[in-house]
């Protein structure tokens, strides 16, 4: 009720352009900037609002790569904060409501607008988009939206509005929900292995050549070579969710090309997701991985990329967050973990990782640190 009646105070400002919803358990952050990227090279302005931040808050509101500026956020609190304060908005309630207001005043073509969390009562969803997303389904969040893929599907599902095309790479008993879902909204489904998939990966250093196959396309994108510069067999499946995205686009609007999908996907940037840094002749990768789809994707890369190599972990969770399943399907046999704390009151302790890794039986060094630059620097 909230995101409505912030909504309709500020005179509905997200029906001022095309919207594409972005929701799924892993992936959401990836298919979203690799969408923004080709809208983008599209000649089209283009506005991204997407959770968490890194480093800065306002790497959640972006116009064509740039940041909301921080006048336009001291401002809009200042504004409106009269007839906010009454209705006891949630953080991530207010930080959507402005990204829509910032989007009409940037007077964007579209925006891409990623899920919090869930789908049906996220505040994102009082949005009618051209299109909605759903990346993939596996749990997260179990606390609030339920503690099997059934239940959580049933949530994320809540973003496919009637009459508008939904696509996915969500499998199994997820798939079957958001079909069900999908044919009782009269919304057309485009899934993961029928109308688009992965031919074959070439691998490369830092990326990767994806085939995509997909049905009811243009001919010339039915098996397109795509340059993707991010790193993991997930990846791949994130592009390929991307291409099939703008290729239903595509129908609508016939600014977007071809050649658009190729030099977006090849110049999409995204900091935080298998980022790679070359320091003194040590390698360091970055990455988020936070929940065990995302981690079992994360080691998966790593043994691509580095097969055989030692790996050292710097390593901190939240304390709401399954670490124990993140640890056992990331930190192998001979590794050593330095593990430390976040920056804030929500972080795992590093002794309490230390006593998961000894329960799990795992192998390795352990130390335990306080902060992360002592961590990092232990390490190199």
């Amino acid at each position: 009720g909230t995101s409505i009646a912030l909504d309709n105070y500020l005179g509905n400002p997200h029906k001022a352009y095309k919207t594409i919803h972005v929701g799924g358990t892993n992936g959401k952050g990836s298919v979203s900037h690799l969408l923004a990227a080709i809208l983008r090279q599209s000649g089209y302005k283009v506005g991204l609002f997407t959770s968490p931040h890194l480093i800065d808050f306002r790497e959640r509101i972006r116009v064509n790569g740039k940041m909301i500026p921080q006048e336009y956020v001291i401002d809009f609190v200042e504004r409106h904060r009269t007839t906010f304060e009454p209705l006891h908005p949630s953080f991530f309630e207010l930080t959507s409501t402005m990204a829509f207001d910032y989007f009409r005043a940037e007077e964007v073509d579209f925006a891409i607008i990623e899920v919090g969390m869930g789908g049906r009562l996220d505040s994102t969803n009082i949005i009618t988009p051209i299109l909605s997303i759903i990346t993939n389904i596996s749990l997260d969040h179990t606390q609030f939206l339920g503690d099997t893929e059934e239940k959580i599907a049933a949530e994320k599902a809540g973003i496919i509005k009637t009459g508008i095309p939904v696509v996915t790479a969500a499998q199994h008993v997820a798939l079957k929900k958001l079909k069900k879902e999908a044919h009782e909204k009269g919304s057309r489904i485009y899934f993961y292995g029928r109308d688009f998939e992965i031919d074959s990966r070439s691998k490369w250093k830092n990326g990767q050549v994806v085939v995509v196959k997909r049905k009811d396309m243009p001919k010339e994108l039915e098996k397109s070579l795509l340059y993707v510069p991010f790193v993991g067999a997930h990846q791949a499946v994130n592009a390929a969710v991307a291409t099939m995205a703008i290729s239903v686009v595509m129908k609508q609007d016939d600014r977007i090309n071809e050649n658009d999908l190729r030099e977006g996907l090849a110049r999409s940037q995204w900091k935080g997701r298998f980022e790679i840094h070359d320091v003194k002749g040590v390698t360091y990768v970055m990455d988020g991985a936070h929940n065990p789809a995302g981690a079992e994707a994360l080691g998966e890369a790593l043994d691509e990329q580095y097969p055989g190599k030692r790996r050292i972990f710097v390593f901190a969770s939240l304390a709401d967050k399954d670490t124990e399943t993140v640890l056992q399907l990331l930190v192998r046999k001979g590794d050593m973990v330095f593990a430390c704390e976040a920056p804030t009151p929500r972080t795992r302790k590093a002794e309490e990782i230390g006593t998961m890794l000894e329960s799990q039986k795992i192998k390795a060094e352990f130390k335990a640190e306080h902060s992360v630059d002592e961590a990092l620097s232990d390490a190199a």
